[in-house]
This record gives structure tokens, C-alpha cells and sequence, in this order.
């Protein structure tokens, strides 16, 4: 039987890894739909004629061959049909060239009409309104065939312009498992990316024109939303030393919040030719934030992002600080670098970052104490423009000279409120407070000065009855179980889950929870006084109890 392992048994180990690398190059044969995908090759390489807004976008990292000098560039089309002044056009383009040896940013975007829109594959021409022609392509055979996923390019912007070539080097990433999903409160797209690309071909820079050589991504969109009116967002892509690629969308709300839903929040990675996925399960931490020197508008510029699922660990930041387009919209739109782990594993990383969300200026209002106060009550303020991308870091300060000079209570503080036990006022005594709200790296900082002193009052119980809501906590003192109750319908929008914490007269949190008109288990805690602070729709309250 030496024969059957030395003849047969090789041999069909041969034909299964011939068969294996024949499924894995199917991709590279159209037509081509990948399984379970809605989306098939060639045919929506092409124009949507159905469709409300469509775009073609490709960005990538390139460097000189004789120089080494290291350049970016992002080139999109848009069709999203208006007029201007009675004119009429079918879209625009955005073309951005850096130069990313010296920060120089170049960006220019024109109006323009399609002179040939292909519906069945990629071909673009396009005349711009300054009636410079540009095109994307399709590559073809002798014979007029497609060259599958291998395109040509040529833009122009003044004395900036690329022209390239490109053959990708993966199958398409099929954002979403199939294609299509909704993104922001009632829009949907459909969606897939050519994740590593190589490229070679021609830039342009400030008149001179250079070979270049290096890798580029691809992004096609088409369907209802629209990045001018929808939500603001931070969309990323990376490419990591591992061979992992990713894509990464993270949407806000009107009201700056970042929900845990799938449609403003996910993650496809390609993984390689066999594994890709779509989760929803990470976070993304911003770090850092920089105003931009035109418009003033300020991007996060640096970012973490973890997710259990393979264990990602990645910290990435923009390379260049002024890379703003201002038309047709503002937004930003550079280069990224990353470093982290992947299960455990260091990896470095390049990829892209376009950030439609810009972040402003905390503003604040100390709310408590009013006119009368003691250690009973915490110092609570809002952020009145709150954003869930711009966590905060407070400081907290009195003054007992008119503002004068402002003493610190408490510093990197990282709630809205604050139980001040060790102050050094007798009965009578008086100051104002003053907040101070920052980002991390203090690039955005609001405060609030009190314009109305504070009296220290060591009998102080009054409550304001109009605004505090009616909560009662009982008994007191109490023994192991402490009962909240509020009146039905109290509160307009019909909430009866509210947060609650318990802490200590030095600001020592002990137990937090959800309250639902019930039990607060404090069997735990020593004897001694207590505060429970309960957050409501119409405000926070806080009681003291004694624990016997």
C-alpha cells in the first residue's frame, strides 16, 4: 500500500489545494456575486440611476520612486443632481494631494456633468465645470473586455493632479454581510469596499510631476444617505501589517449622542480571502482634538479603538492637522497612522480618516447651590451642549475676594456634581463658584462663574419645590433596606427607571444601580450618615439617610 501514500495520497492533497486556490480566485473572474451578497460585479461597479446619491471614492498612500517623498491623495465623485444660479450639473468631485513629507494640503472641489456614466460597469468621464475632463475606468483586454477589479484614473486640480493605475489585491468587502443596511435614523445604503489595492502611475505636486508607487483603497456608496444632510459622522479605514482591513463608521445624532445601535455604529473586517465580518461590538475613545486654522471647525484627531472580537487594541491618530475641505460642506480628510494588537499581537497600521463631525466648545451652568448652602448638598452644573465624542474633565474653584482669585476645591473631576466636605467656612461666610470643563488634552475649555454668592449655612434645608422632583426615601434611620417612591405619571416622559448612587460624605461612591419604585439593599454599609442621589427627567435629587 506504499504506493497509495506515496502517489494518491499527495495527489489529492494537490487537487484540494488547487481546488482552494481556484475558489479563492473566483473573484477575479466576472460576473461575480460573493455569497450571500447583494451586491454583484460588474454590473454595480456602475451608475445607479434608481438611487438618491451615489459616490465613487478612492484615497491611498503613495511615494515617490526616485525621491522616496511620501505623498496622500483622495479622489471622489459624487452624482446628487442640483443647479446654482440656473445652471445645472450631476454632481461634483472632491481631489485632495498631500504632500505628507511637509503637511502641504492641497484640496479642490468642482461642480461637474457626467459626459458618460456607465450603468453595467465602472467608466467615468466627467467635465467639470472649468471643462477639464477627468475619467475612471475600468481596465479592458485588446478585445474590450473587463480586467476585473483593475481600473485607470486620471484628475486635475490646477497644478495638482494624479493619474494612476490600480489592481486590487482582495475581494471585495462586503460591508454588513450582504451589502445593504441602514445608516442614521431613516436612511440606507448599500455598500462595499476594494480594501488593498496596488498603484503606480503619475502625481503631480505644485507643478511637478513625480512616479509614484504604492496602495489605495476603494469605496462604493449608493442610496439615501447623504453625507451634506445626514447625521455627522467619523468613517476610518485601515490597513494593518497583519493583512487585516477595516472599516469603521461611527454616527451622532442631532443631539451629539452615539447610540448603541447598528445603524450608527459598526465595524467590517476583512480578516483574509476566506473571513470577513461585520460587528457592532467595540468602542471608540476619542483622544485628542485640534482646531482647524481657517474655519476654526475642531476634528478629533486621535482615537482608540477596542473590540473583544479578535481582540483589537488599536490607537490611531491623523498625520497632518489642516487637511479641511470647505466645499460643497466642511468636513476633514487626511491620512492616519496606527500602532496596537490584534488577539494579542503587535501590529502597525496606515489607513484614512474623513470626519463630518466637529466639536465645540463646552458650556456650562452651576445650577446648585443658589443663594444658601452646606456640606448637606452637592455642588452640582450642566454642560448645556453635551457630546458623547467630547468627554469632559472638570475643575471646581471658589472665591472669597469678589473673583479676585479663585482657590481649587477639586481638580480632573469626572462627574457634574460634587460633595465638598473638608471646605473651611463657618456660619455667614460666602464665595462664588466657578467650573471649568475641558477635553483630556484641553483643547476645548468652557467655565462658569457664579455671579450670585453663596451663604454657608449650617442649618440650610430648604428644597425647591417647583424644580425638585418629589421623591420620597424612607426610613430614616434605616436598617438594612432603604424605599423609594415617586407619585405615577410625575415625571412627563413616562419614565420609572432612574439611576441612583449612594456615597459617603467624602464623595465615595458605594452602590449605584436603576431604581424602578423599590428596594435599595444598603446591608452593606457601616454605620453612619449617607447621601442617595437619584437622576430624574427633571433633575437630580439627593437625600441624606442614617444607616443604623
Amino acid at each position: 500500500m506504499s504506493w497509495f501514500r506515496h502517489i494518491f495520497i499527495p495527489a489529492i492533497l494537490f487537487l484540494v489545494a488547487l481546488s482552494a486556490t481556484l475558489r479563492a480566485q473566483d473573484w477575479k473572474n466576472y460576473p461575480y456575486t460573493p455569497d450571500g451578497s447583494l451586491i454583484s460585479f460588474p454590473v454595480d461597479e456602475g451608475w445607479h440611476p434608481d438611487e438618491e446619491i451615489e459616490w465613487w471614492y478612492i484615497a491611498g498612500h503613495l511615494e515617490g520612486t526616485a525621491s522616496g517623498t511620501p505623498y496622500s491623495f483622495m479622489l471622489t465623485y459624487f452624482y446628487f443632481p442640483s443647479s446654482y444660479q440656473n445652471i445645472e450639473f450631476d454632481g461634483f468631485r472632491i481631489l485632495n494631494i498631500s504632500n505628507d513629507l511637509s503637511g502641504v494640503f492641497h484640496t479642490e472641489t468642482m461642480v461637474l456633468n457626467y459626459v458618460d456614466l456607465a450603468t453595467d460597469h465602472l467608466h467615468i468621464d466627467a467635465r467639470l465645470l472649468n471643462y477639464v475632463n477627468e475619467h475612471w475606468y475600468h481596465k479592458e483586454e485588446t478585445d474590450e473586455t473587463l480586467v476585473p477589479f483593475e481600473y485607470e484614473l486620471s484628475a486635475t486640480a490646477g497644478q495638482n493632479s494624479i493619474t494612476l493605475a490600480t489592481v486590487s489585491q482582495k475581494p471585495p468587502l462586503i460591508l454588513g454581510g450582504d451589502g445593504l443596511f441602514d445608516q442614521g435614523a431613516d436612511s440606507y445604503t448599500y455598500y462595499y469596499s476594494l480594501t488593498e489595492n496596488l498603484v503606480e502611475g503619475t502625481i503631480t505636486f505644485e507643478g511637478n510631476s513625480v512616479e509614484v508607487t504604492g496602495t489605495a483603497w476603494i469605496d462604493r456608496q449608493y442610496g439615501t444617505f447623504n453625507p451634506n444632510s445626514g447625521e455627522q459622522y467619523e468613517w476610518f479605514y485601515l490597513q494593518l501589517s497583519n493583512g487585516m482591513d477595516l472599516n469603521i463608521w461611527n454616527l451622532f445624532t442631532p443631539e451629539n449622542q452615539l447610540p448603541e445601535n447598528p445603524a450608527y455604529k459598526h465595524i467590517s473586517v476583512y480578516v483574509d480571502t476566506t473571513n470577513q465580518y461585520t460587528s457592532h461590538d467595540f468602542k471608540l475613545e476619542r483622544l485628542s482634538w485640534e482646531k482647524m486654522p481657517v474655519t476654526e471647525s475642531c476634528y478629533a484627531q486621535e482615537w482608540r479603538l477596542t473590540s473583544p472580537v479578535n481582540q483589537l487594541d488599536l490607537t490611531f491618530s491623523t498625520l497632518h492637522h489642516n487637511s479641511e475641505v470647505e466645499i460643497p460642506f466642511n468636513f476633514f480628510e487626511g491620512p492616519v497612522t496606527a500602532t496596537g494588537s490584534v488577539n494579542g499581537s503587535p501590529v502597525t497600521g496606515i489607513g484614512f480618516a474623513e470626519l463630518l463631525k466637529s466639536y465645540e466648545v463646552p458650556q456650562l451652568q452651576i445650577t446648585r447651590p443658589g443663594r444658601e448652602w452646606n456640606e448637606s448638598f452637592p455642588i452640582q452644573w450642566k454642560v448645556q451642549n453635551p457630546d458623547d465624542g467630547r468627554p469632559l474633565l472638570y475643575d471646581l474653584e471658589y472665591s472669597t475676594d469678589q473673583a479676585g482669585s479663585w482657590l481649587p476645591i477639586i481638580q480632573e473631576h469626572d462627574d457634574t456634581l460634587y460633595y465638598w466636605n473638608d471646605h473651611p467656612f463657618v456660619n455667614g461666610d460666602s464665595c462664588l463658584f466657578k467650573v471649568v470643563g475641558y477635553t483630556a488634552d484641553e483643547t476645548l475649555k468652557g467655565l462658569f462663574e457664579a455671579s450670585t454668592h453663596t451663604l454657608y449655612d449650617d442649618q440650610y434645608t430648604f428644597t425647591n419645590r417647583e424644580s425638585a422632583p418629589a421623591i420620597r426615601v424612607y426610613p430614616n434611620p434605616v436598617g438594612n433596606t432603604l424605599w423609594i417612591e415617586w407619585e405615577a405619571g410625575q415625571f412627563e416622559t413616562g419614565e420609572t427607571h432612574l439611576p441612583y448612587k449612594v456615597i459617603d460624605f467624602t464623595g465615595r461612591q458605594l452602590i449605584e444601580g436603576i431604581l424602578s419604585k423599590g428596594e435599595v439593599d444598603v446591608s452593606m454599609l457601616d454605620e453612619g450618615a449617607y447621601m442617595i442621589i437619584v437622576h430624574t427627567p427633571t433633575g437630580t435629587t439627593s437625600h441624606t439617610f442614617i444607616k443604623k
